[in-house]
Parts: C-alpha cells; sequence; structure tokens
C-alpha cells in the first residue's frame, strides 16, 4: 500500500520510449487491481503533464498542458489546466457531468455501462487488451518503498469521433504504451499514437502523460465528486460569444493563446505584450468578414510593425479551403487555423466575425461580433491603447 503522504519521483522520463519489445502476452492482473482500487474508499489523486502532439501533411505542432485525475468507490473527477480551456468532468457512479471551471451550467451524459467510457484520462483509452503485450519491467521509480512496474503495449480499439460541424472523423488505428504499478494497478506514464481520418484530410495526434504528484491512501473526499453549487443542467455549455466574453472576460487578463499560424510561425498572446492586439475571428464564406478584411488589413500595413498586432483566426476550416481564398484575397498578418490548432474554450467563437481586443498590458479590452461598421472597431481600439496618427 502506498502512503497518503505525496509521492517524490526519480526521473524514469523515457523509458516507456526506449523499452523494447519482449514479446510476452500479458494477462489481466493489473487492470483487475485497478479495477479494485477504483472501488475502494481510498482516495487516488494523480497530477499529470501532457503533451498533445498533432502531425499533419503540412506541419507539427506541441501543446503542453496539465490533468489532474481523482478516483475513489467507483467516481472521479478529471480537471483540465490549460491547452484547450478549463473544462472538469465528473463520473458521480452513474453519468458522466462536464462543466467548465468557474461557469454556471453543466451537461449530463448518460453511460452505456462500457467500462471504456467511465474512466478518465489516461485510463479511459478503449484498449484492446486481448491483444497487449509486456514489454518489459522496470522500477517505477519512488523516492522510498519502491515498486516494480510492468510497460504494456495494447492496439487502440478503432472509433468514430465528433469532428468538424457537419462532420464526424475516424480513429482508424493507435497504439498505446503505458507504465503500471503492479502492485496497485496504478497508471505512471503512457503514450497514445493515433491515426485520425477525417472527409477531407488525415493527421496523426500523439498524447504523453508523465505523473509530477501522486497520493493514494487518504479518506477520500466526498466533495470533489459533487458538483459545485448553483450549476444549472443543460444540454450543450454556452458558447463563448461577444456577450458572455464581456461579462466574464472584460478586464480582466486574457486567456492565454498559443498557436502557430498557416506559415508554421509560432505566435503567443505573451510575446505580443506591449503591443494592442486585435484577434480577428473569421471564415471563407462570411459576408461581413469580407467586407471588413480590406480595412483590417490597412490597419496592419499602417501600424502592423509599429504598436499594433493583429492575427487572424479561420474558423474550423480547412487548410485547402483557406489557402484557396488567400489567393484571391491575401492578408498581410498572420492566419491562424483553428482546425489544426488547440484552442482554449473562450476563444473556441462561433459568430462572425468576432473582433477581440487585447490592451498592451494583456488586458482583455472588449469583444465585438458582426457587421457594425469598422468605425466602431476602430475607435475600441484606440480606448484599448492603439495610438493613430
Amino acid at each position: 500500500m502506498l502512503s497518503a503522504k505525496r509521492l517524490a519521483f526519480v526521473s524514469v522520463l523515457g523509458t516507456l520510449m526506449a523499452s523494447s519489445a519482449g514479446g510476452v502476452t500479458s494477462n489481466d492482473d493489473v487492470w483487475n487491481k485497478l479495477e479494485t482500487l477504483r472501488q475502494g474508499p481510498r482516495a487516488l489523486h494523480q497530477e499529470f503533464e501532457v503533451t498533445r502532439h498533432v502531425k499533419t501533411a503540412y506541419r507539427e505542432q506541441a501543446t503542453h498542458f496539465q490533468i489532474t485525475v481523482d478516483v475513489a468507490q467507483g467516481q472521479w473527477r478529471e480537471q483540465a489546466i490549460g491547452g484547450g480551456g478549463e473544462l472538469a468532468r465528473l463520473f458521480d457512479g452513474q453519468d458522466l457531468l462536464t462543466f467548465e471551471s468557474g461557469g454556471a451550467e453543466y451537461t449530463r451524459t448518460r453511460q452505456k455501462g462500457d467500462k471504456d467510457e467511465l474512466l478518465p484520462r489516461p485510463y479511459g483509452t478503449k484498449l484492446d487488451w486481448s491483444k497487449s503485450k509486456e514489454l518489459q519491467r522496470v522500477p517505477c521509480g519512488f523516492s522510498d518503498n519502491d515498486h516494480t512496474c510492468v510497460i504494456v503495449e495494447a492496439p487502440i480499439k478503432p472509433s468514430m469521433r465528433p469532428g468538424l460541424p457537419g462532420e464526424t472523423t475516424r480513429m482508424t488505428s493507435g497504439t498505446t504504451r503505458v507504465m503500471i504499478d503492479t502492485e496497485t494497478g496504478i497508471w505512471l506514464q503512457c503514450r497514445t499514437v493515433e491515426l485520425i481520418e477525417g472527409s477531407r484530410s488525415s493527421y496523426q495526434v500523439d498524447y504523453t502523460y508523465q505523473v509530477k504528484q501522486m497520493t493514494y491512501g487518504a479518506s477520500a473526499d466526498a466533495t470533489l465528486f459533487k458538483l459545485p453549487d448553483g450549476l444549472n443542467e443543460v444540454k450543450e455549455l454556452t458558447p463563448w460569444d461577444e456577450v458572455r466574453i464581456k461579462k466574464q472576460l472584460a478586464g480582466r487578463p486574457a486567456p492565454e493563446l498559443q498557436v502557430t499560424d498557416i506559415q508554421g510561425k509560432a505566435i503567443s498572446l505573451a510575446e505580443l505584450k506591449g503591443k494592442t492586439v486585435l484577434l480577428d475571428f473569421w471564415t471563407t464564406w462570411c459576408p461581413p468578414c469580407q467586407a471588413d478584411a480590406p480595412s483590417i488589413d490597412k490597419l496592419n500595413q499602417q501600424y502592423g510593425d509599429k504598436n499594433l498586432a493583429i492575427v487572424g483566426i479561420s474558423v474550423n476550416e480547412d487548410r485547402e479551403i483557406v489557402e484557396k481564398y488567400l489567393k484571391k484575397h491575401p492578408h498581410s498578418y498572420p492566419v491562424v487555423l483553428s482546425s489544426e490548432n488547440q484552442m482554449p474554450r473562450p476563444y473556441q467563437i462561433s459568430a462572425f466575425p468576432t473582433y477581440l481586443i487585447i490592451g498592451p498590458d494583456g488586458t482583455l479590452m472588449t469583444a465585438e461580433e458582426g457587421n457594425k461598421g469598422f468605425g466602431k472597431l476602430r475607435k475600441d481600439l484606440q480606448k484599448a491603447g492603439l495610438e493613430v496618427e
């Protein structure tokens, strides 16, 4: 039994990647131990560092974020921090509940009894355990009272997944390699590589999970597995739009954004501090977006090399469509494809055009939506600190 105190880990980074296949078929022992642990009265808390690496025919991008996982008595909670929004998922023993940190809503998903669907990341990967292989046994790396870990590789079951609006994607093939404590069934490292196919393009996504902190053995805190007070149940979480952004984010530091533009150049809000920033969310089929584009481009030509940074964000359109459009309507400022970047929740915009203005100190000043005329946008930029001639 691991102690309830926080565990310190000896560095084992790279163990999964360096292992060579031994060809020994693993049994269900470690899985059964994890199932016993999940149903027990003692609490498991894990903090994972996660890297998401996406490779398409055009580019590669890595995103880093964290997740925390709490498990006890058949219930669990998963909290994402960074890399795509502060979403939390909570399984209360019957249903899966999803909500945003600091939000006022939650959604409920009825479960179908598939044990793969009832687990937090990284445990929830749908593995074909009947085809798993034991590759190696190594020390787990605990600084005190070390255990033996087994490294297991297993294929991932193909599945259909939501994609861009109006389409689905298919995970056609994938493999997971996981480092598991043989005494408890707890996962300490995991790497998952998947091939995703959409209707117009394919890409490879590679997730690596590395435990940084962990505790096990304390009595479960029942409040962890309950929704925050005051949340309303909805079918879908309210999208981020002009009204919500003004209400919840205006006057506060803008959520960090780290993306790669269509040319492969990295862009981050942190590096743009000192300039007034205009985020332009648009699509190729949006008439108001097309009407505003020449004025925005002119603004960039006037002030883009001085105290203004404009970033165009093309929403949910494939690269081929956007590149074809930009050949006819070139932009002098960088364009980011949301279809190729992991956008934090507040930047998952669905009304076009939407403009977000961020002051030189990183404060989100305001949001404007729709065809309200470019004059209003120019005044907002001046209020945010843009010095115009």
